[in-house]
């Protein structure tokens, strides 16, 4: 197993992790692109990207998801090419995962794979567990997408259009439309060499930003309804039910960018979006930080999760009052811890 991380500033490390997959696009035949199930802008972005990348290059390719494209999403070009897992397993020369911090996040799709000569993990996140034989992680990226680009930059591969609109949409998303406060200058280096291809952001930010159905202003509604503080009002937090989604007619797809309502009110640190799942007893939670000394990934690995300094999650199972309770709690350890 090869890791390849930025942490330790081994720049050749990164080299080579590079040269070694690029050798693999270039060589092997038939691949497939997987990213996590409940697929966001990022994921679904860089995973497309990829995708085009290896039918430029006349490669045989698959992309597969347990979940449909959001619809907001579903403009990205040849969109419609990521499906649903095989029905039957299948062989594969090259295995690439992009954005997916575990392999358990693939869900259905990691059973489909009878076969795979080459295993590469492309991500950006920190709590990633290093799963293929390849592991090509740069958590100082504040998107996958960017870490595509630099994979395509690198490599010397042909940056089209369509790959281009891609990849902005996924930096775009994972950045915050570039407000986090982990976007670098690479990352506003790197979008205007995506806009130099001629790709249309006033349409790219239209489809992705004021797209949203109706019915996920009325899921907002209904959550903003149910909003509370907390802990000298440091904490946010709301919760989005089965009953909701079922009077508002939204989609789980529809709770993206619900939580930065919370996160953007003035004087909190920390938001938390707590949402029930389909299956009885599941709670998934989403949590963002607005300080640099608050590590939400740490508080969602104590509830077995992970993510990102400033945005993690996870998926509990237990009653929702106990989980609110016991999550609640860990981030008001985390406040008292650093002492703000």
């Amino acid at each position: 197993m090869s890791i390849y991380s930025t942490n330790s500033g081994a720049n050749q490390l990164m080299s080579d992790a590079c040269q070694q997959i690029c050798e693999l696009l270039r060589s092997q035949s038939t691949f497939l692109v997987l990213t996590h199930y409940r697929p966001d802008g990022d994921a679904v972005g860089s995973q497309l990207a990829l995708l085009l990348l290896l039918k430029d290059l006349g490669k045989t390719v698959e992309a597969w998801n347990d979940d449909e494209v959001p619809a907001k999403f579903r403009f990205l070009p040849q969109a419609n090419l990521i499906t649903g897992p095989s029905s039957e397993p299948k062989d594969f020369d090259v295995v690439i995962a992009i954005d997916t911090s575990t392999w358990q996040r693939v869900g259905l799709a990691a059973q489909r794979i009878r076969n795979k000569k080459h295993f590469i993990n492309i991500d950006h996140h920190v709590s990633n567990e290093k799963f293929a034989e390849i592991n090509w992680i740069v958590p100082e990226a504040p998107a996958a997408g960017q870490i595509a680009y630099d994979l395509i930059d690198r490599g010397g591969f042909k940056l089209t259009k369509e790959i281009a609109t891609c990849l902005f949409a996924a930096i775009s998303t994972d950045t915050g439309s570039f407000s986090y406060t982990g976007t670098t200058s690479e990352s506003l280096r790197v979008a205007a060499k995506l806009v130099d291809t001629g790709i249309n952001v006033g349409e790219i930010c239209r489809q992705v930003y004021e797209s949203y159905p109706y019915a996920r202003l009325m899921l907002l509604q209904k959550a903003l309804a149910l909003l509370q503080l907390t802990d000298q009002k440091r904490i946010a937090y709301t919760w989005v039910t089965v009953e909701m989604f079922e009077e508002s007619g939204a989609k789980r797809e529809d709770t993206e960018g619900l939580i930065d309502y919370a996160r953007a009110i003035e004087g909190v640190v920390v938001a938390l979006l707590f949402e029930e799942m389909a299956e009885p007893g599941k709670i998934r939670i989403s949590l963002r930080s607005k300080h640099p000394k608050i590590d939400v990934n740490s508080v969602a690995r104590r509830f077995g999760g992970g993510g990102h300094r400033e945005a993690a999650g996870a998926r509990l199972s237990g009653e929702p009052h106990e989980i609110e309770r016991k999550v609640l709690a860990a981030v008001s350890e985390a406040l008292a811890a650093a002492t703000l």
